[in-house]
Order: structure tokens, then sequence, then C-alpha cells
């Protein structure tokens, strides 16, 4: 049967696009293919890292209420089977941290009336892993260029006085949220409110809060909001370096730190070939009723 000109027309058309769908469709499983070829670090012997955010302890730690819950998380964390424990001091000052521990070692009460997550959290954790010293990680990273002189009250007034647009519309979003969130965590006893700091939904408002507030004030005049969270960011790839110094292979490398850390730490160690990231809320839910 001879085909009409439009009849024919519809049917190379359609052949054209099968032909056309057959062939994105090869190329894409081809490409997929060639995925499995693409040079990656998995042969890298890796160590585990868990970051465990916290906020910076209070004397109330000490009370008799709180003291049990420190225990616990203690207890909780050693099921990570830790091989180093981390702390969010400066490396210079690793001697007079292990000199401190081994006092520690030799009488537990040397850290009953010092409330820093270092002595109380750190230490008690290394005792009872057996652990004969600690390591510190922290890099006061310089303030230099518009950075030059920085204290939070300076860059509020400089927010408030040069974006106004900006303060007037974000501030009080951000400021009412933080609020709401730090009563949430104050309602909880010691080891809940620890526990939720480390969820990926407090993290995620950990990030977005200092990608709302600090890179947005100074926008091409002084920088002054970039640049502090550049320097937030390069303090912590530095973190994550001093880290690198002392790893070794098949570690287990357990971090305590302020949970403002813990966001971008976490971002950089599952980047470096040299690590394995243990996420710190799926490995303590699923340890708890253990």
């Amino acid at each position: 049967m001879k085909l009409s000109i439009p009849t024919y027309c519809i049917c190379s058309t359609i052949l054209f696009f099968t032909f056309l769908s057959s062939t994105a469709q090869k190329d894409k499983v081809t490409l997929m293919e060639l995925t499995n070829q693409i040079g990656a670090f998995d042969t890298i012997n890796r160590s585990k890292v868990l970051v465990l955010g916290i906020h910076h302890f209070s004397k109330d730690v000490l009370s008799p209420k709180n003291q049990p819950d420190l225990e616990n998380l203690a207890v909780l964390l050693s099921k990570f089977a830790p091989t180093k424990i981390v702390l969010e001091l400066e490396p210079s000052r690793m001697a007079k941290l292990n000199s401190e521990y081994q006092k520690y070692l030799l009488e537990p009460s040397f850290i009953e009336d010092r409330h820093n997550e270092v002595y109380q959290l750190g230490f008690r954790l290394a005792r009872r892993m057996n652990h004969d010293s600690i390591y510190a990680f922290d890099d006061q990273t310089e303030f230099i260029g518009s950075l030059e002189g920085f204290t939070f009250d300076s860059f509020g007034t400089y927010a408030q006085e040069n974006d106004t647009g900006f303060y007037d519309r974000y501030i009080p979003e951000i400021t009412k949220k933080f609020q709401a969130n730090q009563e949430i965590f104050k309602a909880q006893n010691l080891i809940d409110q620890i526990l939720l700091r480390n969820s990926p939904k407090a993290q995620n408002f950990n990030a977005q809060r200092m990608h709302s507030l600090e890179i947005r004030v100074g926008i091409q005049k002084s920088w002054i909001g970039p640049d502090w969270l550049g320097r937030f960011y390069r303090r912590n790839v530095r973190m994550a370096a001093n880290v690198l110094k002392f790893n070794a292979p098949k570690d287990r490398i357990l971090i305590i730190v302020g949970d403002n850390h813990k966001w971008i730490l976490d971002q950089i160690f599952k980047d470096t070939p040299d690590f394995e990231l243990v996420p710190s809320w799926d490995f303590l839910l699923s340890r708890m009723d253990q």
C-alpha cells in the first residue's frame, strides 16, 4: 500500500525520535559504565571519625543532677571504641593537657571543680577507654584584612548602620529561631540536649544561620561578613588538617567540639579520603538501647 505524504512524514518522524531515544538511552548506559573507570581514592586505608557537637559546659554540669548524665554519655560514646579522643584546644597546649590528664588518672577528683567539657567529658571518656594520652586540634586563625580588630559588637554595629535592609529583614527572624532552639535544648536533660544538638536538623540550622547572617554583611563594601565566614571556614579546615597530622590508618577518632563546628567539620572529613565519617546522630541513636 502506497503511503500518503503526510502519513509517510509522520512515520519517519516517529522512527527518527525512536532512534534518538534509543541512542540517548545507549549513551546513558555507556556513561554509567564509564563512571566505574573514573579514578577515586578507594584504596586508601581510612580511619573512622565521629564529630560530637556540644555546647560549652558551664558550672551546672558539676551538679549531682548532671554528673550521672555525663557518665552515661561516656558509656554511650565508648561504644564507638575510639582509639583517639580529640578536644577543642590548640596543639601547642597538648603537653599541659596531657600532664593534667595524667594527674586525673592518678586522682579522679582532679576534675571535680573543673566544669569545662575537656575535663568533664574528654578526660572521663579517655580514662574509660584506657588511653594514655589525649589530642588537641583547634586553630585560632588570625584576623586579617577587614577583620583586624574584629569583635561581635562592632560587627553588629556595622551591620545595623551600613546594611539596614538586611539587618531589619533578617536579624529578628534569626534571633527568634535561635532563641526558640535554645529553649528546646535547655528543657532537656544534659545527655538529651547533646543528642539533639547532633541531629541533622539542628546542624542544618547552624549552617543556614551562618549563611543567613555573616554572608550578607558588607557585600561590595567592607566584605566584613563574608570575610568572617571565610575565616570560620579556614579555621575548620586547619582543625581538620591538625587531625591528619596524628591520624594513623584504621584509627577510630572521636572529636568533641562546639556544635557550631560540627556541620562544617563533618563535610570536610567526608570529603577527605583518609577518613570515613560516622554520623554522630545515627550512631548514638542506634546504640542507646544496647
